[in-house]
């Protein structure tokens, strides 16, 4: 056990058994900084001695960090709920301000409903999602450590603090190059899924670059419209998702409209509360007509009012209210559909405004849960969104939609191989089948059947017969290029792909989504001149960004070699930029892309772990551990694997037919000394993603099986495999001539047939 100094310098940390893992975690970083903490879950055991030690480490510590959970909400008795008692006791005696309490949540408990002391309450909280230190939490908690015990300026009682919430953005970088690729299978299939459940997600990737402020304007059609985000002018504020659920449906209605062009309602999503004109607006969007609206809903009555613009004129084309009962509200979003593709002089076929008049459910009760669950795009929302679904269906069984959506969440859960898989599949299948019976006409319920099958089966051609269906059906819809983008690549139809994908961002200019699938299947081409024009296009889009400007400035590295853009970059960033988490981030990635591995470890060790990354922090140990084995510390590796070794036999137990978990069994078995266990666990990992399976994902894994046999000395393996992967669509995103002939740890440096590889230029010419 950790004895605490008399005077200030530990932090006491006090947690629930069951949240172990996560206070470990937030030790190991604490320590790592020099500061000491009391922490040892092998000593959670009573008596009277191990009472007295705990009140004595509570009267003599620095700081008193207490972990909030769902864990300790449903413990309404526990040991560390009389440490806490302990803990505001001392501060009876404190003098008001002086910095002691920092509860830190580690889930999505919210503060307001956390049964915790009320002095508690009286201080600010840290998020800490799974318990993953951020910099500015280690930072600060060192500084309140280190320094005099002085009040802090403005506080009162106990206050302490916040020591540093974390901030930062996506990025796919700062690991072991090799290692990226068994989330990045994952992580495209996350963005994919919300674009083809119909829910835009933001675009996984973030700019920086001087570029223009805004994205080029496309000559507007003049029958083209973009639907903006609706006024909220209700008095209950929490209404918000039922004024975006309107909005989205008028623009779902307007898109069955052959002839209209509309906008996607991410790309619309930036110009809530704007500054910027109409006429601005619109040059970005690339439109004609603007559709702005309100929505007030009061007990079962709803006003909802339309005003449509026309851009280059700025005049107000027509401008109308709807006053109505709740349960009208169907009718009004199809007469506001109607009259704007009259005022467009936008045909309307028996066909669309029959789909367009659908009512989905007579209940707005099950509406309303319906629209709050459509509005959980996080997969960390899974399980409320199925929970809201799941009540909309008891309230209304003939609610097709919600059927749907029910099925589609079931799906993409299974797809990226959560526990239970066969169990997901099959809900999804009981769902699905009920939405089919009840609707099958429905465009809604066609494409959740093509996400159903995509996901759920990965059954590619089925799924892109219903989105070929849908396609008859909305012409102009972007989405739907992009879903058709996403299934052709994983049937291997690279052209066919990347001209969908490509109509996409033509038809919806300002969506990033669309843009960084596009720029992935130009990275998976080694289309380097289109490529460098696509980031550049995303820089216009989110300018506000740091962090693309390194990935622009790639795409010459992986083209020429050349690092001048990307020594540039970094000349450029700021001193706060460049100390940031996604500052730390980008240098560790150019560190293991430029093959410097002495520093990718020093920005390892002095970020831990980065909380935007795609890893659970037991992967980024994973990770970790496996550059110190490569760089010959073995002692270090094993530390930083800590019981990883004695959980991973459970976790493949848990989850076998999961690829992702075998391409980490195989580094941690790599970093313990042992060769053929890693090699077997590559090699299974590509047995459960073929390429006949998924074209896509399978060279991903495939690249990683290779890195495997190279770094456990299967040199004739490694070689005939870079060769073919070389020359394999799909594996340029994981395997470059340039890095590799920068890589620290390949054994195959020396041999002429590797170098002959590197330097043969088809290997980095366009692969389609």
């Amino acid at each position: 056990m950790s004895e605490f100094p008399t005077q200030r310098g530990g932090v006491f940390l006090s947690y629930a058994r069951e949240d172990t893992d996560a206070a470990r975690r937030i030790a190991d970083a604490l320590r790592g900084f020099g500061i000491e903490v009391w922490f040892d879950q092998n000593e959670l055991r009573g008596g009277d001695a191990w009472d007295a030690n705990i009140r004595r480490q509570i009267r003599e510590c620095a700081l008193f960090v207490a972990i909030v959970s769902a864990t300790t909400q449903t413990r309404g008795e526990g040991y560390f709920r009389r440490e806490w008692k302990l803990a505001i006791e001392r501060t009876h005696d404190m003098a008001a301000g002086i910095p002691f309490l920092i509860p830190v949540v580690i889930d999505q408990t919210l503060e307001a409903r956390a049964l915790v002391p009320e002095e508690f309450m009286r201080v600010q909280w840290t998020r800490l999602a799974g318990g993953v230190p951020t910099p500015q939490f280690v930072e600060r908690t060192k500084r309140l450590v280190d320094e005099p015990a002085a009040p802090a300026e403005g506080a009162g009682g106990s206050r302490a603090p916040l020591p540093g919430r974390a901030t930062g953005s996506f990025q796919r970088r700062g690991m072991p190059g090799w290692a990226w690729g068994a989330v990045a299978g994952v992580a495209i299939a996350a963005a994919c899924f919300l674009v083809v459940s119909r829910r835009n997600a933001p675009a996984p990737v973030e700019v920086k670059a001087a570029a223009p402020a805004s994205a080029p304007a496309p000559k507007a059609n003049e029958k083209s419209i973009a639907v903006l985000p609706f006024a909220n002018m209700s008095d209950d504020k929490d209404n918000q998702f039922f004024t975006d659920g309107i909005q989205e449906d008028i623009l779902t209605s307007l898109a069955l409209v052959h002839e209209l062009r509309v906008v996607s309602r991410t790309s619309v999503l930036q110009y809530r509360e704007t500054t910027k004109s109409i006429g601005q607006i619109a040059s970005e969007l690339g439109v004609a007509y603007i559709l702005e609206g309100s929505v007030r809903r009061s007990g079962n009555k709803v006003r909802v009012t339309g005003q449509l613009i026309h851009a280059s004129t700025d005049e107000h084309v027509w401008a109308k209210a709807y006053d109505r009962d709740l349960t009208d509200i169907f009718a009004i979003q199809s007469e506001l559909a109607q009259a704007i593709a009259n005022e467009l002089k936008a045909a309307l076929s028996p066909e669309e405004k029959a789909m367009i008049d659908r009512r989905p459910t007579e209940n707005t009760e099950a509406y309303d849960l319906y629209l709050r669950a459509r509005g959980l795009e996080d997969d960390a929302d899974r399980d409320e969104r199925e929970g809201l679904l799941k009540k909309a269906i008891t309230l209304d069984p003939s609610f097709a939609r919600a059927w749907g959506e029910l099925a589609d969440s079931y799906a993409f859960t299974a797809f990226n191989y959560h526990v239970g898989v066969d169990d997901l599949v099959t809900k999804a299948k009981a769902a699905m089948d009920q939405a089919l019976q009840l609707a099958p006409e429905d465009p809604d319920v066609i494409s959740s059947l093509g996400t159903y099958y995509y996901y759920g089966y990965r059954d590619y051609e089925r799924a892109n017969e219903q989105y070929q269906r849908l396609a008859s059906q909305r012409p102009n819809d972007a989405g739907l290029f992009n879903s058709l983008g996403l299934i052709q690549r994983r049937q291997g139809k690279w052209l066919e792909s990347l001209a969908n994908l490509k109509h996409a961002t033509e038809l919806d200019v300002a969506n990033p989504s669309y843009l960084a699938n596009l720029i992935s299947s130009l990275v998976d081409a080694r289309r380097y001149d289109e490529l460098a024009a696509a980031w550049r296009k995303m820089v216009a889009l989110k300018p506000e960004k740091f962090t693309l400007g390194y990935d622009l400035a790639m795409v010459s590295f992986h083209a020429t070699g050349s690092t001048r853009e990307v020594d540039d970059f970094f000349a450029h960033l700021t001193p706060e930029e460049s100390g940031s988490p996604e500052g730390i981030n980008t240098r560790s990635s150019w560190a293991d892309a430029s093959g410097d591995i002495h520093e990718l470890i020093r920005l390892q060790r002095l970020q831990p772990y980065y909380k935007e990354s795609d890893f659970e922090p037991w992967e980024a140990d994973i990770l970790a551990a496996n550059t110190l084995f490569l760089a010959h510390d073995q002692a270090g590796a094993l530390t930083r694997l800590g019981h990883i070794p004695e959980d991973m036999p459970k976790r493949l137990e848990r989850e076998p037919k999961n690829p992702r978990l075998w391409i980490f069994e195989a580094m941690a078995e790599m970093t313990e000394g042992h060769p053929e266990e890693a090699v077997h666990a590559a090699e299974r990992a590509v047995e459960l993603v073929p390429a006949s399976l998924d074209a896509l994902d399978a060279p991903i894994y495939e690249c990683l099986r290779a890195r495997v046999y190279d770094n456990t000395g299967n040199k004739e393996r490694a070689l005939a495999e870079y060769a073919r992967l070389l020359r394999t669509p799909g594996a340029a995103e994981f395997l470059n001539v340039y890095e590799l002939k920068r890589d620290a740890v390949t054994s195959l440096h020396g041999d002429p047939r590797f170098q002959a590889l590197l330097d043969d230029p088809a290997n980095n010419a366009p692969l389609f």
